[in-house]
């Protein structure tokens, strides 16, 4: 049977800043890299430009961190429960740079022994964010968990289309993701889908309407607006070409994203429609 690489680390809870910056004290990484580098989120995932990330290496899976329920304990405390000084606010958005339920998950089960931790030591507040199904496994402990801190399971769905021409598959199946959101949403679990960044949708209006039934709230964003760098990081990846390629060059402008979401507040109101930083960091 195979291993998988170990990768040293005494703390997982990293601080935040920039995008994240606003509305969270802390990312938590519980893997280096991603399993889904390739599928299609792999081909517009803005962590494959974080040269600490890849170190030179092609976007792609490289490890777990060790010693997770040690690196949490320990960094939990020194935050929540500090000696000489007050408690400081804990607010984790897991996760920034992997998915906490990339296919590694379903055998390591790293981020489910992180949850059964925070159920025990739990933040201030939380938002788990996936492309995967996988995360209706720990429903109990995310349900357990969201009794405690304020938290939100935020499932990535950027489109409607099973398949996007002359893309990668996807993570898992867009439908499937609308049925997590739902089913999370009724154990009355808050509920998110990130359209992020906005991928060619076949049909808005029902697009809208079945994520209006499945989740409490939408965030819109473009990669022109949440890549960090007006898109230039996106423009170096082969995901705006292919795009253009596939006959949909105009879903690389603002003009298709305004027309989107104007479509998508018309539906869910403007409430429950978030766009891109503004969006993310409203926990």
């Amino acid at each position: 049977m195979n291993t998988f690489p170990f990768i040293e680390n005494r703390s997982i809870l990293t601080r935040t800043s920039g995008f994240l910056g606003e509305g969270y004290t802390h990312s938590l990484n519980a893997y280096a890299g991603c399993g889904f580098s390739g599928s299609l989120c792999g081909s517009y995932c803005y962590a494959q430009h974080n040269h600490w990330i890849t170190q030179g290496r092609s976007w792609g899976f490289y490890g777990i961190k060790q010693d997770i329920r040690t690196a949490y304990r320990r960094d939990y405390d020194r935050i929540k429960r500090p000696q000489r000084s007050q408690p400081k606010s804990l607010m984790i958005y897991m996760s920034s740079s992997t998915d906490p339920y990339c296919p590694q998950e379903q055998r390591a089960q790293v981020t489910r022994a992180l949850l059964e931790e925070m159920v025990i030591r739990p933040p201030d507040a939380i938002v788990i964010q996936t492309h995967g199904t996988l995360i209706t496994r720990d429903i109990d402990l995310i349900a357990e968990l969201a009794k405690q801190s304020k938290l939100w399971v935020s499932l990535t769905v950027e489109t409607d289309r099973e398949q996007i021409p002359g893309f990668p598959a996807q993570a898992s199946s867009p439908a499937k993701r609308m049925e997590v959101l739902a089913k999370f949403r009724s154990q009355g679990v808050p509920t998110q889908a990130t359209v992020s960044p906005l991928c060619p949708i076949e049909n808005i209006q029902r697009f809208a309407e079945s994520l209006e039934r499945v989740c409490d709230r939408v965030i819109l964003d473009h990669y022109l607006l949440g890549d960090g760098s007006h898109g230039l990081r996106t423009r170096r990846t082969s995901f705006p070409q292919l795009l253009a390629e596939a006959s949909f060059g105009e879903w690389n402008t603002m003009e298709k994203f305004e027309s989107v979401l104007s479509q998508f507040r018309l539906v869910l109101g403007e409430e429950r429609v978030l766009v891109s930083a503004k969006g993310f960091n409203s926990i």
